[in-house]
This record gives C-alpha cells, sequence and structure tokens, in this order.
C-alpha cells in the first residue's frame, strides 16, 4: 500500500502547479487530432456532456419572446446543430486536474447563455463593455470572493491574481475550496475555480505573490490595470502598490471585511489624491517595505485599519492574539459580503456609475438589528448622583470654626508660608494623580481637607486610597516646614464629625538648634519625586540601600513596617499577583470605566488641560502596547472578552516591569483604619523620597492590595471577589506580613528618566485663604 500511495503522491505533485484547462475546437482539425490522441491516453477519467440542455437554454436566450413547449424547445435545439453531430459541435474542455473533459457551446454562444441572467441589470452593451476590462487582485483569501464573485458576473476581461502563499485548513472558514485543495498556492486554486466556472476567461497568475521586481509587471504587461484591488496583508505592498498606482493613474478598491468597510481610491480621476486619502501622510512611505517588525508597521497598519471604525468583537479579538487566537478573526458571511460589494463597485465605476473616493460601512449588524438607533443599556447616573460636591469656602470655614482658638504659644502661619506648604503637599502622589486635597489657611492655621468629589469612586466607598494620598500630602508639608525653618505641629482627624478635615497644621516657636526645624534630606526629592514605569535593568539594591529606605519611613512613622521582594524567584511571585489583579481590574465594567475614561490622559493637549490623571505618555509604552490600550478602552470590546471568559492578555501588563525590577517593597500598618493609613501613606512618601535619593525609580504596583482592602459593595462578582481574596491573601504570604495589614506596594528599579512625568493642578484652584478664593 505504502509503494502505491507514493506514487500517487508524486503524480498528484506533478501537476500541482497547472491550472489552465485545455480547449479543443471541434471546427479545427487540429484539436479534433489532438482531442482523439488525449482519449487515447487514457488521461481522461471521466467525461460530462450537457450539450442538448445548453443548447435549449440557448434558444430561449435567442428568442425570448417565443413560448416553447418541451417539444417543441426539444426540435429547435436539434435543428441548430444541422447536419454537425452533437459530438462535433461547440467545445471540448480538458482539465488536467481533475482529469475530467466537459463539452460545452463554442465562446460566443456560451457567454451568450452564461450571461443571459445578468439582463437587464448588466445590459448587453454594458456586458461588452466590462469584458475589456483588466482587473489585478493582490491578496487571495478576501481577494478569491472579489475573483470569484466578478467571474460569475463576467464582469472583467482579463484578471491578474497574486498570492505567494498556499491553502491551509485554517483558510476553509471562508475560502470555498475543497479539502483535496490544502497545500495548493491559493493563486492557482483561484484560477482552476474560475476555469471551472468559464474556461473563456483570460486569467494571469503570479503564484509567488508581488515584489518590488514584478510589481510593474503586473500593473501594466499586457495593457494598464482598469482596477487595482488591494486585499494583501504586507504593509509595504499594500503602500508601495498604491504609490505605483497613483503614478500610473490606477484606481484602488480595498474591502476589509469587518464591518463591510469598503475603500476606494480614484487616481485616474484625481491625480493629486493622497495615498489612503492622506491617513498616512505624516509618514514615510519609503521606508513601508522595510518595515518588518510589528512596531516598525503599526505606524502605517492604524490609520489605515481605521482603529476607531473596526467592529467591537474585532477589536476584542485583537487583544486576544497570540493568546486564545492565531491571528486576526475572518469570517466566510464578511468575506462573501466584501466580494460582492467589492464587485458591485467596480462594475459601477467601469461603466462610470461611481466616481468618488472614500470609506462606506456596509454594516449587516448595524443595518438589520433589533435595536436600531437606540442604546438597549440606560445610562449609568450612579457616579453622578452619588459623587459628593466640591468643597465650598463656606463649609471649610464652618468646620474651621468648630476647632478651639490658636493657642497662644503657636505662630500664626503667614498666607506666603501656607502656600509654600500647600506647594510641596500638592506635590505628593495620588491614586489616578487625582489631587484629592484642598488647602485652606483659616486664622492662622493650615487646614488639610479631603475634597471627595475629586476622588470619588465606586470601587472605593470608604476612601481608602484618598487617605493613603492625604498622608503622602502630609509628610511633604511637614518636611518643607522644617525647611523653612518653621516648627510644625500637625492633628491628624481633630473633628471626628467632619472626617473631610484630614490634618491641621499649626506654626510653634522652636529653638534654632531644634531637631524640630533641621532640614531632613528627603525634601530635596520632593520636587523629584514621580512615577517611572520605565523597565529596569535587574540590578540588585545593595542591602545598605534596603535598610536605608527602611529607616527613612520606620524612624519617624513607628507604626508602619517596610517589607521587600528581591531575587527573580520573588519577582517572578509578585509579578503573577499583580498581573492578575490588573486583569481583574480592567475586566470589571466599573473599574474599567472609571481607569480609562477618568484616570487616563489619552493626549498631552487633555493632560495640560486637566492638570491631573494619568499621562498616556507617562505609561512608557510601546506603540503595539499604546494601541492595545486604545482597543481595551472600548467598553463593548470588552464585554465581548468577558462574555467568552478572556483577557488573559492582561495579566501580563505588569509583568516585564516587575520582572526587570531590583525589589518590589511594601509597607504594611498594624490596622487598618483612617489613622493608621493616613501615618502609612506618610511612610510611603518618605520610601518614595529615599528611593529618589539613592537613584532609583519607583511605579506603584498596589492593585493586589487595594483591591483586597476596599470590598465595595455591587463592583465585583461572586468570582471576581473570590480572586480578589484569593490573590490578596498570596500577597501577605509573599511578604510574610502575618498579622500586619498590607497597604501599598511599588516596585523598584535602576531605569533611565521617565520620558514624561504627571502634572499637578496650579495651586489656586486648591488653596483658599479665609472667605477669599483665588481667582
Amino acid at each position: 500500500m505504502n509503494d502505491r500511495l507514493g506514487t500517487l503522491r508524486a503524480s498528484s505533485v506533478a501537476g500541482r502547479d497547472v491550472w489552465r484547462p485545455e480547449i479543443y475546437r471541434m471546427s479545427d482539425a487540429a484539436d479534433r487530432t489532438r482531442l482523439a490522441a488525449l482519449l487515447e491516453s487514457g488521461e481522461v477519467h471521466s467525461v460530462h456532456d450537457e450539450l442538448h440542455s445548453q443548447l435549449k437554454e440557448l434558444i430561449r436566450a435567442l428568442d425570448p419572446s417565443s413560448k416553447f413547449t418541451p417539444v417543441s424547445l426539444d426540435e429547435a435545439a436539434r435543428a441548430h446543430l444541422g447536419p454537425v453531430p452533437s459530438d462535433e459541435y461547440g467545445v471540448w474542455v480538458y482539465y488536467p486536474w481533475s482529469h475530467r473533459l466537459v463539452h460545452l457551446l463554442e465562446e460566443a454562444e456560451f457567454i451568450l447563455v452564461r450571461t443571459d441572467r445578468n439582463r437587464n441589470k448588466i445590459t448587453r452593451a454594458e456586458q461588452e463593455r466590462l469584458m475589456e476590462l483588466k482587473v489585478g487582485v493582490i491578496g487571495l483569501s478576501v481577494g478569491q470572493s472579489v475573483c470569484i464573485t466578478m467571474a460569475l458576473e463576467r464582469t472583467f476581461g482579463e484578471l491578474r491574481i497574486a498570492d505567494f502563499d498556499t491553502l491551509d485548513l485554517s483558510n476553509l472558514n471562508r475560502i470555498r475550496s475543497g479539502i483535496h485543495m490544502l497545500g495548493q498556492r491559493k493563486a492557482v486554486n483561484v484560477a482552476r475555480e474560475i476555469a471551472e466556472i468559464d474556461p473563456f476567461l483570460k486569467i494571469t497568475v503570479y503564484s509567488d505573490g508581488i515584489t518590488e521586481a514584478n510589481m510593474d509587471r503586473f500593473l501594466l504587461e499586457g495593457g494598464k490595470l482598469d482596477v487595482l484591488v488591494d486585499e494583501c496583508d504586507s504593509v509595504g505592498i499594500k503602500i508601495r502598490s498604491r504609490v505605483r498606482a497613483k503614478e500610473l493613474g490606477i484606481p484602488v478598491v480595498m474591502d476589509t471585511s469587518d464591518r463591510g468597510l469598503i475603500d476606494i481610491e480614484r487616481f485616474d480621476l484625481e491625480p493629486d489624491r493622497p495615498i489612503m486619502h492622506g491617513l498616512i501622510a505624516h509618514l514615510d512611505v519609503s521606508k513601508a517595505m522595510e518595515a518588518r517588525t510589528q512596531e516598525e508597521k503599526l505606524p502605517y497598519v492604524i490609520p489605515m485599519t481605521g482603529l476607531d471604525t473596526l467592529s467591537k468583537r474585532m477589536k476584542a479579538s485583537m487583544l486576544e492574539i497570540d493568546r486564545t487566537v492565531t491571528t486576526w478573526p475572518q469570517l466566510a458571511t464578511s468575506v462573501v459580503l466584501g466580494g460582492a460589494v467589492t464587485g458591485d463597485v467596480i462594475r459601477r465605476m467601469a461603466l462610470g456609475q461611481l466616481t468618488s473616493s472614500g470609506r462606506w460601512f456596509v454594516d449587516v449588524e448595524e443595518l438589520i438589528s433589533d435595536a436600531r438607533g437606540t442604546s438597549t443599556q440606560p445610562p449609568d447616573l450612579t457616579e453622578e448622583l452619588f459623587r459628593p460636591p466640591p468643597l465650598q469656602v463656606e463649609e471649610m470655614e464652618a468646620t474651621a470654626a468648630l476647632l478651639p482658638p490658636l493657642a497662644a504659644e503657636r505662630l500664626e502661619l503667614s498666607e506666603y508660608l501656607a502656600k509654600q506648604l500647600a506647594e510641596a503637599g500638592a506635590l505628593a502622589p495620588s491614586g489616578g494623580n487625582d489631587q484629592p486635597w484642598h488647602f485652606h489657611l483659616s486664622g492662622g492655621r493650615l487646614l488639610l481637607f479631603h475634597d471627595a468629589n475629586r476622588s470619588y469612586s465606586r470601587t472605593d466607598p470608604n476612601h481608602v486610597v484618598a487617605q493613603i494620598s492625604l498622608g503622602t500630602c502630609v509628610e511633604n508639608i511637614l518636611l518643607k516646614a522644617r525647611t523653612m525653618g518653621v516648627g510644625m505641629e500637625h492633628t491628624l482627624v481633630p473633628l471626628k464629625q467632619e472626617p473631610r478635615l484630614v490634618a491641621v497644621f499649626e506654626g510653634r516657636r522652636a529653638n534654632a538648634n531644634s531637631a524640630a526645624i533641621r532640614p531632613d534630606p528627603l525634601t530635596e526629592r520632593i520636587g523629584q519625586r514621580c512615577t517611572n514605569r520605565k523597565l529596569g535593568d535587574g540590578r540588585p539594591i545593595p542591602t545598605d540601600h534596603l535598610l536605608a529606605m527602611r529607616y527613612a519611613a520606620t524612624s519617624v512613622i513607628p507604626s508602619s513596617e517596610v517589607h521587600f521582594v528581591t531575587g527573580q524567584n520573588g519577582l517572578n511571585d509578585v509579578a503573577a499577583v499583580s498581573g492578575a489583579a490588573e486583569r481583574v481590574r480592567i475586566m470589571n465594567p466599573i473599574c474599567h470605566k472609571e481607569l480609562f475614561t477618568r484616570e487616563i490622559r489619552w493626549t498631552a493637549e487633555e493632560a495640560e488641560r486637566t492638570g491631573d490623571g494619568l499621562d498616556l505618555a507617562t505609561f512608557e509604552l510601546t506603540l503595539s502596547e499604546r494601541t492595545g490600550m486604545s482597543v481595551a478602552s472600548d467598553p463593548l470590546a470588552m464585554g465581548h472578552l468577558r462574555s467568552w471568559k478572556a483577557g488573559k492578555g492582561f495579566e501580563k501588563l505588569s509583568g516585564p516591569g516587575i520582572r526587570s525590577s531590583s525589589a518590589v517593597v511594601l509597607v504594611s500598618i498594624p490596622e487598618n483604619t483612617m489613622r493608621h493609613r493616613l501615618e502609612g501613606g506618610r511612610a510611603v512618601e518618605r520610601v518614595w523620597l529615599k528611593a529618589t535619593e539613592l537613584g532609583l525609580s519607583v511605579h506603584p504596583i498596589a492593585a493586589p492590595i487595594l483591591l483586597g482592602i476596599l470590598k465595595p459593595d455591587g463592583v465585583f462578582n461572586s468570582d471576581e471577589q473570590e480572586e480578589i481574596d484569593r490573590l490578596y491573601k498570596r500577597t501577605v504570604r509573599l511578604f510574610e506580613l502575618g498579622e500586619r495589614q498590607p497597604l501599598f506596594m511599588m516596585r523598584l528599579a535602576y531605569a533611565g528618566d521617565p520620558s514624561v512625568r504627571s502634572l499637578r493642578r496650579p495651586l489656586e484652584d486648591m488653596f483658599t485663604a479665609g472667605n477669599l478664593v483665588k481667582a
């Protein structure tokens, strides 16, 4: 059996690239001789002869007004043959790849009958014009549908097809072909299919695809193309073919098989039209052919595909490439629709019925749906209903009036001094850079208020994150006061009935040599401190530096403790926990909304205008990562990922940064109370400032901790909460905390300076004095 299989395989391979049928015209004596030899050779395995039925169709097409009975039609068909024997009428077509011999009408009659049902959507005169058309198609996955559609309508005279790839099993979800064609060149496959529909159509095959070397031959040899159809995957060829088509005045049509997008560039009518409608005018198109990596290709791909206009399922699928799917998904319904629309567009272009350039969508899901033009979900007004209003001066003054008078031994703070302290406080870190503080000078005291309007979050009803941030602000104020030679007393949460008043700062007299006003070197780092998300080089941190960071916090905040994880195994464990927590956070619809619509600033202009939030540039993303963030910002796309139980890729977001770090530091507190969170925030800031002094970059990675602490009602489902609890407990074990409560976690690395730093709001927006608000 093996020998026989081997022989058959060899014979199959021998004729693998054959795609031209052999046509034997019975009116030609030489052809009759050749056909006889073919029949004697044994190569013909089957004969298909339906000439009589074709003749009957021909008679009806030639005389559509006559009413034939079955008998009279049969007689008319025989009469049409005259004295010529049936076997010697018309043509015989031999298909070498299937060893099949087929009997057909001669060419003109065949064309007449085969296109008869086009009337009068396509008139005979229009059909004649279309049969002069030269069309080139590059890329034969989607392109196959275009080719077959045009062949069926017979709307070209010559079709040039190009694709270097072969047919794979995974192509059969959208390419009409049989399993016996697997491994066949796609161009040969398409040419054979067209030949089996109409052996008289002229097909020119470029089975090695299109290159710089053969592009002109494809566009010009045998006459300049009338239309170029681009369905190829190569970014370089997409752009280079358009550049050359524009030079030659050849219009270009493209279908993307997503949302029925059809793209037309009429370079024949608009010779000065920029390629791709000017979407890549800012790029050097001459370098497109050199693009090899994903990062090099993306600047061209993003504007060409129209990231914002992709379907929600396509966006969701993009986030799963190389995770749960291997490449961009394509459906037969979309591909067939694209073939139909492209074929229609080319026909109308050729007949002068369509002259426009542009992009159009034939989005079936949008056109045919249960709810057209209306939202099935009511708007979520929870945030608007429950977000506290901004602090008012009158409220702060009323709160200040509840404090006892300033003691005689205290010093009144001047407005100048208070502003200096507030400026330092405002440089503290905050969750999402929301800057949840307001500074109010009243009665010689500086009051630090929590502006809950700025930090409101459905995921943090108890203001945990804001309290940590306000603790870092307190520490900056105390450090700045010492540098200015001012003794400072502070009281945390002085009024139980008004928790928005976080701290009160009062000046006090101090001896010039007092330790209370001796400058702390950490103060110099307040303006330098920032979040730095760059990758580190993995160098270990000297032990004395680790001890110095711990001492910086615990020597001043004895209730705090500082813990470190070092070594690659430990960092890998932290990366796994953090990644899983980030996935929960991003996949949850409420957390997703807060991150992508409230926290992130997508452009430098937006960051400059608001002075808060997370400037996307601070994320230190590659272009592909930035593209992923943009796609992930779509809530409907994320909804698909949730329904598919996908999104594992989000677990890898924080991994590279953590694994490239030198250590991860965690600050813990004895109890999870507001006062301890404020003191813990002070400790966090001191560790951060000390790390900055030691030349380390710092990046908060607190999701496993904060999600475990917050526990908001109605935000996480039971599966998410179970995962959050598991990750929280695992973090406690990783850092061997025992009964202590984790508060905040940061990765430490040796990295270059950040590309961009987060901005701050102007002081006048967060500082008031008495009843006066600085405008």
